[in-house]
């Protein structure tokens, strides 16, 4: 009996904090159809970026794009699985003299632009730079723009987010946890452990 209710608490516990699970840790998932992060960092290149699906930095490119990501991501089985994007849902387009960002949470997707800079030597991306993270309802942010070779891509330009992501309140965690925890003091009277 002492081992089913360890296995009752256990389960319990894990459905009641798995409610908080949608607080991911952003996730880069700009890989090429090896799994492997496009130029070490997970950023594509102009040409990169119009083979993945993107011809413009517009919502409708940026979400093909974020849609062959996730395909490549999915296709070399790398962990975890990510569901498929969810429509636009929020369009900031930036200063392109900031370099750094702070974005909100509570979406599922982020594909962020960037402009071209001298990273990959010389401009070798004349049309930007393009990175797509799984957020997971987490915020995103950087202080710096990435580097490519030693060098910077240009400034941050913009942002498209894709489907949202419903977190619940800390209230509404320890609810759970709490109602959890009572319906299992009850099953171990019920059952005499």
């Amino acid at each position: 009996m002492k081992r089913l209710s360890m296995l009752l608490l256990t389960s319990v516990l894990a459905l009641a904090l798995s409610s908080t699970a949608a607080l991911a840790t952003p996730i880069n998932i700009t890989v090429d159809n090896e799994g492997i992060l496009l130029n070490t960092v997970g950023i594509a290149n102009g040409d990169e970026y119009s083979a993945a699906g993107g011809a413009n930095n517009n919502p409708s490119s940026n979400l093909a794009f974020l849609k062959t990501m996730i395909g490549n991501w999915n296709g070399n089985d790398l962990m975890p699985f990510m569901p498929a994007a969810g429509a636009l849902a929020l369009n900031q387009e930036w200063d392109p003299g900031v370099p750094d960002y702070s974005g909100p949470a509570g979406y599922q997707y982020v594909v962020f632009h960037w402009g071209a800079g001298n990273a990959g030597g010389g401009q070798v991306s004349p049309g930007g730079w393009h990175s797509a993270y799984y957020l997971g309802g987490a915020a995103i942010s950087f202080d710096a723009v990435p580097q490519v070779g030693g060098e910077n891509v240009g400034n941050f330009s913009s942002a498209r987010y894709f489907g949202t992501v419903s977190v619940p309140d800390g209230g509404m965690t320890l609810s759970l946890l709490g109602g959890a925890l009572v319906g299992l003091g009850l099953l171990r009277r019920k059952i005499g452990a």
